[in-house]
């Protein structure tokens, strides 16, 4: 048989490769020609063989499943790498927050210190309370337990930011605010300082007074509560607590039955003479002790405790009389003829003047154009004669301070005058305590523009010109000569209280002696005749006590002529246990206004029975209260 006719035979490989040859050669050479080939040969291999068609629609429907296959095989993937990521390299810091959420701190504040008195009465308390702090505006309003509860029972959702808390109370308000200040929310420019260095600006300080000065002691350590929470923030149990520790109790030196005399008096006094203001201390002029601080007007300082009241705290801030103010230790006045003292011991240690030197009163004096005159010659038209230096304090004569004020030059009487702290701080362990003003030709020629003529040394001889002191600087000048030539730091914490006198470590500044004891012994005499007859302090004329003082009444340049009235003073004699000194504004004269308030004091201090007087001046404000109201 022919090869090529094999069925199934090696000639069926040789007759596709010569079809195919001739193929490529018809085209290559140019033909256009169609073989029609035999496709009855197909069916020698498969039966019924069809070939493959292609389909549009087929390979369309062919690649769907493998893109979504993808997609979903990438997003497991990143599924996988978050769960990864939150699980394991993230797991722990999760697991702290989904506790956080589960675990909640409620924050126990600690009670305040208590504030007591010299004999143990409370001045400053605390009572229950809640802190609501707004996260948003950083604000805490103290609330009462009372308030907190119905704010819970409400399902109010501020109820989740209660802290617990206490509120801060002050019994005795108006009559001891300038002593023992106030607490509020601490300000941002606090939180910039380092004593408030561990302090949340939620947190609540002492901004003013004692609340303020002593803010260390009486803070205390705050507390927590750690609780579990449900999904929707209800506490489900308590996991612990951490009580909190108070603040430290002060015991001040303060007696609040002599405050409250003191408060009550002064303020009767001055609305008697038409003055709006003044102050009043008092102190054991052996120790330094503060017995009583008052400053007119007052202010209820309760009004800061709970913050809520912004409108009568704005009133208060704004009002011309400044009730803010404390007046006895951040007041500064002209002293007047109180600070004759200082020109006294000036005077007698400088060697120039003797207790017996004289000058003859001769009503004015005369420095060019311009006069000098005293007060008696003023008021009366009358001359004293000849004065030596004890006559001339009782009767607190000014031509005498004049004629000593030229003897002297100012520069001992300023020095003596810095020796004794004015111009300076005494210490005392209250904020606000301010320096007053010694002028001298450099302070003139910086300030005024001016030199330093003849005549403002005798206006600063009788305590008047450039001159300002505060009352608690009088009060330390008089003390000083009350104790024997002893400056004491005056003090008001009682706790662990050491006196510590402030002359030796201030003379060190200067050349000048320390005065002698028969130098203090002169204007000690002149002193004790101030308050007896033919003295200046007439309302002391019949008190069966001896007591030592000097008027004064100061010129602070008044458009209407009205002077500040001054009264300082000690007693018993010869061994004080008590000196005062009072400041009424624009009331007059200090024999007539001033005095009469510490005469009230003393006799208080040294009644055997005080309860009772205080009971009978409480019958007899009330029945003056009333009859004003009919």
């Amino acid at each position: 048989m022919n090869k090529s006719k094999r069925s199934l035979g090696l000639g069926f490989k040789d007759q596709i490769e010569k079809i195919t040859r001739q193929s490529k050669q018809s085209f290559s050479a140019g033909k256009i020609k169609t073989y029609e080939l035999d496709d009855s040969w197909k069916d020698l291999f498969l039966v019924n063989f069809q070939p493959p068609q292609h389909d549009p629609d087929l390979i369309e429907r062919s690649w769907r499943p493998v893109v979504f296959l993808s997609l979903t095989l990438i997003l497991f993937f990143i599924l996988f790498l978050r769960l990864f990521h939150l699980q394991v390299v993230e797991g722990g810091a999760n697991r702290e927050l989904a506790n956080s959420n589960r675990v909640q701190i409620k924050v126990i504040h600690s009670p305040r210190g208590i504030i007591y008195d010299r004999n143990g009465k409370i001045l400053a308390a605390n009572s229950p309370g809640f802190r609501l702090v707004d996260t948003k505006s950083k604000k805490a309003t103290i609330l009462t337990r009372d308030e907190a509860l119905a704010l819970e029972v409400s399902s109010d959702p501020r109820a989740d930011s209660l802290e617990i808390d206490s509120i801060r109370s002050y019994s005795y308000k108006e009559t001891a605010a300038h002593l023992l200040g106030y607490v509020g929310q601490i300000s941002p420019d606090q939180l910039k300082s380092p004593r408030f260095a561990d302090y949340k600006i939620t947190d609540r300080v002492g901004q003013a007074g004692l609340e303020s000065y002593y803010e260390s002691l009486l803070r205390g350590k705050d507390g927590g509560e750690i609780i579990e929470v449900d999904s929707l923030g209800r506490k489900l149990r308590t996991i612990r607590t951490v009580a909190p520790l108070p603040g430290q109790d002060l015991h001040l030196t303060i007696d609040i039955d002599l405050q409250t005399v003191t408060s009550h008096k002064l303020k009767e006094a001055a609305a008697k003479a038409g003055s709006c203001c003044g102050a009043v201390v008092v102190e054991d002029p052996q120790t330094g002790q503060i017995l009583s601080l008052v400053s007119w007007p007052s202010y209820d300082n309760n009004l800061f405790t709970t913050g809520t009241n912004d409108q009568a705290i704005g009133e208060l801030l704004t009002r011309s009389d400044s009730p803010i103010l404390n007046r006895a230790i951040g007041g500064t006045y002209p002293p007047g003829s109180t600070f004759k003292i200082i020109t006294s011991i000036a005077a007698l240690t400088s060697g120039k003047i003797t207790p017996q030197t004289s000058f003859e009163d001769t009503g004015e004096i005369y420095l060019g154009a311009f006069k000098f005159t005293n007060w008696y010659f003023t008021q009366y038209g009358k001359t004293e004669g000849p004065l030596n230096l004890v006559k001339a304090l009782q009767r607190s004569n000014d031509i005498y301070f004049y004629r000593a004020g030229q003897v002297l030059g100012e520069k001992p009487i300023i020095e003596w005058a810095r020796k004794l702290r004015l111009g300076g701080k005494l210490g005392i362990d209250l904020p606000g305590e301010v320096n007053g003003l010694v002028p001298d030709e450099n302070w003139k020629k910086s300030v005024v523009g001016e030199v330093w003529f003849p005549g403002d040394t005798l206006h600063l001889a009788i305590g008047q010109g450039y001159l300002l002191t505060t009352p608690l600087q009088v009060l330390g000048f008089s003390s000083y000569v009350a104790n024997n030539g002893n400056l004491m730091q005056p003090k008001l914490l009682l706790n662990n209280f050491k006196p510590v006198s402030l002359v030796n470590e201030q003379v060190r500044g200067f050349a000048t002696k320390i005065i002698s004891p028969e130098q203090l012994k002169t204007i000690q005499t002149g002193l004790s005749l101030v308050p007896k007859d033919g003295g200046t302090a007439w309302p002391f004329f019949s008190f069966p006590i001896p007591t030592a003082g000097k008027t004064g009444t100061a010129e602070f340049g008044d458009a209407k002529g009205r002077t500040h009235a001054w009264y300082t003073a000690y007693g018993p004699l010869p061994n004080p246990k008590i000196a005062a000194t009072v400041l009424v504004e624009a009331a007059g004269e200090g024999s007539s206004i001033a005095a009469p308030i510490v005469k009230e004091i003393f006799r208080w201090y040294f009644s055997p029975d005080k309860n009772k007087l205080i009971l009978d001046q409480y019958a007899v404000a009330t029945e003056s209260a009333r009859t004003l109201g009919e």
